[in-house]
């Protein structure tokens, strides 16, 4: 927190003002080698108002330079986020969701049995204390509510600000081949964003043809986004989805993963 002042008369008067209306105290006083601005003020200030009253907050008081570093840091903010915002739109056709699950959410997810209700309360704290989260990883037969799942903590998670992606392994490949004849976005950009946003959801895995190529592929997307949270359903067992995708990968997927198994009830013959 900053606070810059001229040293005009009624900049001075306005100061004066200022630091009538706050309580505060003098931490240091120096000259600012970078501004040189003299009698810079380091103090600590009581909050009067807001939801932060009684707070202490540290600001400097007379010193350019604080806050000409702020400026910076919110300006490369800024671009790096629009800069992510366009290529989020770039992408946003290949982000299709089927339409089946176009209106996935927790309060329509329907539980039949233990495991899906454990699955859902799951799912639910994962979005609660998001970021601070590690992978999750989906499995069971086809129609238990997996990607259902899926697509409502992607949701709540855009609704609450984040950069998320929801797409199945076999599209994403698709669109990968795509761009290699497509001028629009290129397959630099689409692994680039991948790699990039707030939570990537991976749907389908292990329903792809298993080639050389689509294992590299998703191996350069899993290893570079270590440490950042990444969901993914498969319909196979663990050994299953292992001889998939290799030893390597599979270690990679299974790190700070917690893996939660869906009974085999048919889920979307219920919704019918």
């Amino acid at each position: 927190m900053t606070w810059t002042f001229d040293r005009s008369d009624q900049q001075v008067k306005s100061l004066k003002d200022f630091l009538e209306e706050i309580d505060f105290k003098v931490l240091e006083e120096y000259d600012c080698d970078g501004c040189g601005e003299k009698k810079v003020r380091k103090v600590e200030a009581v909050i009067h108002a807001g939801p932060r009253k009684g707070e202490k907050e540290i600001g400097l008081l007379g010193c350019k330079c604080a806050d000409r570093a702020m400026a910076e840091k919110l300006i490369k903010d800024v671009n790096k986020k629009q800069a992510a915002r366009n290529l989020m739109n770039k992408f946003a056709k290949y982000s299709l969701i089927n339409e089946s699950l176009e209106s996935a959410s927790f309060e329509n997810y329907e539980t039949t049995n233990e495991a899906q209700t454990q699955a859902k309360s799951v799912a639910v704290n994962y979005v609660k204390n998001f970021p601070n989260v590690g992978n999750l990883l989906f499995s069971g037969n086809y129609g238990t509510g997996k990607s259902h799942l899926s697509v409502s903590i992607t949701k709540e998670l855009i609704n609450n600000g984040h950069n998320c992606i929801f797409i199945s392994f076999p599209k994403l490949i698709t669109k990968i081949k795509d761009s290699f004849n497509n001028d629009s976005v290129s397959e630099d950009e689409i692994i680039r964003l991948m790699k990039q946003v707030d939570l990537l959801v991976i749907d389908d895995l292990g329903a792809e043809h298993k080639t050389p190529w689509t294992t590299s592929r998703l191996f350069e997307i899993i290893d570079d986004r270590a440490g950042k949270p990444t969901v993914f359903t498969t319909n196979l067992e663990a050994a299953e989805l292992k001889d998939w995708v290799g030893d390597r990968i599979f270690s990679r997927i299974m790190n700070d993963t917690q893996r939660v198994k869906l009974d085999s009830f048919d889920y979307r013959r219920l919704k019918k």
